[in-house]
């Protein structure tokens, strides 16, 4: 029955290796990954409404070990689903703290809806230095995010517009 896992298994030790090209980092990540699912970053508490949400660092998988699980290994190993999922959620609560960065790796890597959601936590793309905006992949993600932020400004200068100021006809100098 398990005659696969045998020592020999009546090969010779050179038909018998497995290469893999991963570095030890990312194998031995991969490996506590599958081992130790990590749960979902926990979100602290916050103090107004209007706030976004906000998570604890400690509970965040680093985002340089983050992006290697979800570049390198999640399509290569065919992790879960639901590892998958945590693994996006991990990634979502970096976007408060490096919007640009989170956007550009999504958007490289097809996460349509992690780099819209990482996309309101990035500055208006002038007050960026050329080096930092080198982390948008291509032209197209460039110009989604772009088009993104000139669509929230459109929608706040129509709300703040059309808002009366006194909306009952009471003036306060009266």
């Amino acid at each position: 029955m398990f005659t696969c896992c045998d020592s020999n298994n009546g090969l010779s030790n050179s038909e018998s290796m497995l290469e893999l090209h991963e570095k030890s980092g990312e194998l031995a990540a991969l490996l506590r990954l599958l081992h130790d699912t990590p749960l979902p970053p926990a979100v602290q508490p916050r103090e107004k409404k209007s706030e976004f949400l906000q998570f604890n660092p400690s509970t965040i998988i680093p985002l340089p070990l983050l992006k290697s699980l979800l570049s390198v290994t999640a399509d290569k190993y065919a992790l879960d689903s639901e590892i998958v999922k945590i693994l996006k959620a991990h990634l979502n609560a970096h976007a408060p703290t490096d919007g640009l960065g989170v956007y550009g790796f999504a958007s490289l890597h097809g996460l349509e809806w992690e780099a819209r959601n990482a996309s309101r936590y990035v500055l208006p793309l002038a007050s960026y230095r050329l080096d930092e905006i080198k982390v948008i992949p291509d032209v197209i993600a460039y110009h989604k995010l772009v088009r993104l932020q000139d669509f929230r400004v459109r929608a706040l200068r129509d709300l703040l517009l059309e808002e009366e100021l006194f909306p009952h006809g009471q003036f306060p100098f009266q």
